[in-house]
């Protein structure tokens, strides 16, 4: 699936996101199944867009970081394949932060081989949870503007693999 924008458009810091956009409003609101037929659609570089768009656009504070991470791990398990799309792209950094978040949440989260579910105010209700979460949180609000940019970066080398320009 291929995206349509201007030339003019390749320069703009949300390249990347143009890019995903038009699949994940697809798929607004829609079962999983919906979402995953979009998703097995796409190339390995959208794929990666795709789910790190996906979590992206709902972490905006250190409580959505919490609830996102475990849901992608415990639930969505779609966790393995937001790692993978960080790695298509090369960033060793971001994957760092997430592996770190990852132990977080699994210690925190997983009970005799049980998953439990996070809940928002689970980082009220533990003071050491949120201390162990606050660093990595800012690593990742660090860190996250970087990895967009080397995105838009790869986009636009690799043009043919994403979008339809029009002159």
């Amino acid at each position: 699936m291929l995206i349509r924008i201007k030339q003019d458009e390749l320069l703009k810091d949300s390249l990347s996101w143009l890019c995903i956009e038009p699949m994940l409003i697809s798929v607004r609101g829609k079962n999983l199944d919906e979402k995953v037929a979009v998703y097995n659609q796409l190339n390995e570089g959208q794929q990666a867009l795709y789910l790190f768009y996906a979590f992206y656009n709902h972490v905006h504070t250190i409580e959505e970081f919490y609830w996102f991470t475990s849901y992608f791990i415990g639930e969505l398990k779609a966790w393995n394949g937001l790692k993978s799309g960080v790695l298509f792209y090369r960033d060793q950094e971001l994957i760092n932060i997430l592996e770190q978040m990852e132990l977080v949440i699994k210690r925190k989260n997983m009970k005799s081989g049980e998953w439990k579910q996070a809940s928002p105010t689970d980082l009220e209700n533990d003071i050491e949870l949120n201390e162990y979460i606050k660093p990595i949180f800012i690593a990742y609000q660090n860190v996250v503007g970087r990895f967009i940019q080397r995105m838009n970066s790869y986009i636009r080398s690799h043009k043919e693999e994403f979008l339809e320009i029009d002159e």
